[in-house]
This record gives C-alpha cells, structure tokens and sequence, in this order.
C-alpha cells in the first residue's frame, strides 16, 4: 500500500511539473514557432490529445497560477486531479489557502457539489446561454450512424421541441407494423423530415446537395460512401439514385477522381467536394478545422501547378499563410501521410519525447530503497 500510495503522488507531481511547463509555453506563446495558433492546438498535434482534453490542461494551467495553495497540495498528492479541477472552476486569490486545507479531506463528490453551489446566475448568464448555443455531431463508423448532441436557451429550444412534435404528430403509421413507432423514433423522423424540406428548398443547389462516392458498379453489387465517409449499402445507393438531390462522383480503379489540369486556377464545385472527402479539415498536424478553409495548391498554379485532386490540400487560413509567406513546406502524398516542414528543415507533427531510461533506471533504484526503509518488499521488474 505504501508503494502505492508513492506512485500516486510520483503521477500527482509530474501533472503538476506538466501543468506548470503548459502554463509558460503558454504564456510566452512559444507555440507559434510551430505554427500552432495556440498551446492546446499544439498539444492535440504534439501527444495526441483530443481537442476537449487539452483545452482543459491548458485551463487548468492557467487557473492554478492564481492558485499557490491549491497547486502545491495536488502537487504533493495530498488532492487528487478530480478535486483540484473542481476547484479551479471557482477558487479565487482569497479563497484559494482556506479550499486548499478543506478539500483533501473531503471527496471529490463534494468538492463538485462545491463548485455547483457557487455557481450564481446573473444577467450575464442569461445572455452567456444564448452566446452558449451549438449542436456538435459525430460520425459512428460501427453501426453506420450519426449522432448528435447540441444546448439551446430555453425559448429556442422550446421553439425546437414544438416543431419536432407537430411533426412527429402527423407522421404516419410504420407501414411494416401497422403501429405508430415509439416517440423517440417519429421524433428522429421528424428531423429529417424538416432537414429534408430545407434542403428541397435551398436555392444554391450545389451547396445544398448530398455527395455520393461510388464506382458505377456499385449500383447493382456493393457498398458506396457518402461525403462523410459512411459506407451505404447498394439498395440505399439506389434509392439516393431514384429522386433525391444528390451527386454521384465516379472513380477510377485506383479510386482517384479526374481534375481539370491546367485549365483554370480555380477549384470546381464538384472538385472541391473530393478535396473536403479527402482531407476532413485542415491537414496541419493538431489543427483539423472544417470552417472558412482553403484548397492550397502545394505545387502552385503559377509555377505550372495543375488544379487536380494529387495537387490540392486542405488549410485553414492560419496555416495556409505559414506556407505562402512563413516558408513551411509540404511533403509526402496527398492521398496518405503529409508532412509538414519548418523553415528551418525539421519536421512538425505528432512524435513526443520517450522517457529516458536512465532516468526511469535511476526512479526504480530510488523506489526499492524506499520499499526495503519501509519494510515493504520490493516488485520484480526483471
């Protein structure tokens, strides 16, 4: 139990030395240099966090140099992760040596009922529930969904709800039951319902048109994809086929879609779809942006860049600029791995330091002798 118990402030104290490092890489933005636009872009490209995860170190960094008190008694181990994130929700200056001697002898349950209570709604949480709104949602590749979660004030989300029901309400029997289906199912209809008369509607068709990817074959034996990278069936893919807005792009036996060469500088509507499909955001390592991106080409247009698929990568302004007036260069195949290059030649991307050994060897020395003074046995790590 003693070895235990000195493992989990060995973790508690390197959180701490990396909450620390996060908070002055911060603060003198030494993540420009590698062309992140802020420091939990760079940790999502350099350990290969998800985004949500680095966001919070890099707020929690930023809380607990406020907090003195706090960030010593986490870093010692005597408050685990769970109560110090809490507390950095709503600590102050003032309270912050009073919460420190409280909170590790309490749960962290507690602590987070804490953190709910000090929370007082003001006119400016009204308009932050407003300013707050997004609907967020995410491709499940197992079972061929979509998911979706979103947060509305209260009057848009009750305008919501309404429309949903009224829908829901006249939709008709399940023609294979001859039941009404279970609420929560009329109401997934009834979203797609009105998703569909928005899109029947929309005067851009280009824009308002659902992408298909398939070989032509596909038709009769075979799975297609849509834009989003989910595999239809064939009988789905016909019926997309029969009478809906939506695009057929056809491939090669390679998969690869034609361009236009050296015809025009300027990427086609159908051309920018394969771009979109291909990439799914800006390229640059721990960026991933979907919004306002560009199709850069990596062999320009001027110089006798054609306008193709192989020619043709996804960024987002931030770094699209690095390449044109910063000097950062792009290797590697378009339809695989790319690379990116600093000016100086090395290159940028997810690879973290390893931990050295004899820095693990020396940690192990100093932990047995800690085992045998407290007359614990020592663990064979033969």
């Amino acid at each position: 139990m003693a070895a235990m118990d000195q493992a989990f402030a060995l973790i508690a104290a390197t959180q701490r030395l990396v909450i620390d490092l996060i908070a002055a890489a911060g603060a003198s933005e030494d993540y420009v240099a590698d062309g992140a636009t802020d420091m939990a872009d760079w940790l999502v490209a350099r350990y290969g966090m998800a985004r949500s995860t680095a966001r919070e170190w890099v707020r929690i960094a930023e809380s607990l140099g406020d907090l003195p008190a706090i960030a010593d008694a986490f870093g010692e181990g005597r408050l685990g992760w769970d109560r110090m994130q809490a507390l950095t929700r709503f600590a102050t200056a003032e309270t912050d040596a009073t919460l420190a001697g409280e909170a590790p002898v309490v749960s962290a349950a507690t602590v987070q009922m804490w953190a709910r209570e000090q929370r007082k709604l003001t006119r400016a949480d009204s308009s932050d529930a407003h300013s707050g709104r997004a609907v967020r949602w995410w491709w499940n590749h197992r079972d061929r969904s979509l998911r979706l979660s979103g947060r509305f004030p209260e009057d848009d989300g009750a305008r919501l709800v309404k429309a949903v029901e009224r829908i829901a309400e006249r939709l008709p029997k399940n023609p294979a039951t001859g039941l009404y289906d279970s609420a929560p199912v009329r109401n997934a209809d009834a979203l797609i319902e009105m998703a569909s008369r928005s899109l029947g509607a929309d005067s851009d068709p280009d824009r308002a048109t659902v992408v298909v990817h398939a070989p032509i074959e596909a038709l009769t034996d075979g799975a297609a994809e849509l834009e989003a990278g989910v595999l239809i069936g064939s009988e789905t893919l016909r019926r997309l086929a029969c009478d809906c807005r939506a695009q057929m792009i056809a491939h090669d036996r390679a998969g690869a879609a034609v361009g236009i060469g050296r015809v025009s500088r300027t990427i086609p509507p159908w051309l920018a779809r394969q771009i979109r499909h291909r990439d799914r955001g800006c390229r640059f390592p721990g960026c991933g942006r979907i919004r306002r991106t560009h199709a850069h080409h990596r062999h320009h247009w001027a110089d006798g860049g054609p306008t193709d698929l192989d020619n043709l990568i996804t960024l987002c302004p931030y770094h699209h600029r690095l390449v044109h007036e910063y000097g950062w260069t792009i290797e590697g195949d378009l339809d695989a791995e790319v690379r990116f290059i600093r000016p100086d030649g090395r290159e940028f991307g997810l690879d973290p330091a390893r931990l050295a050994a004899d820095w693990w060897d020396n940690f192990l020395a100093e932990f047995h002798n800690y085992e045998q003074a407290t007359g614990t046995d020592p663990p064979d790590t033969s």
